[in-house]
């Protein structure tokens, strides 16, 4: 899975699973906001999940880093 698919599906998961976003998306182009508590939580639900991509990413990189240090010791004599 490519990491822009993994990262998608967290935010699918931690954004649109909240029932705040679910209202919110009810409400929108009505004119009227949402509860400032759930716009709290989906706030937070952003967060979690732009913390939860950071950590793939890093992962990622890690891997990556890994796989190019292994390739680049095998060269050698």
């Amino acid at each position: 899975m490519s990491l822009g698919d993994e990262i998608d599906k967290v935010f699918r998961r931690e954004v649109k699973s909240l029932p705040a976003y679910e209202k919110a998306q009810a409400a929108s182009g009505s004119g009227v906001a949402p509860p400032v508590d759930e716009m709290n939580q989906l706030l937070m639900g952003l967060v979690i999940a732009a913390q939860r991509s950071c950590h793939l990413l890093a992962e990622r990189i890690e891997q990556i880093d890994s796989a190019y240090r292994g390739a680049e010791g095998s060269e050698k004599p």
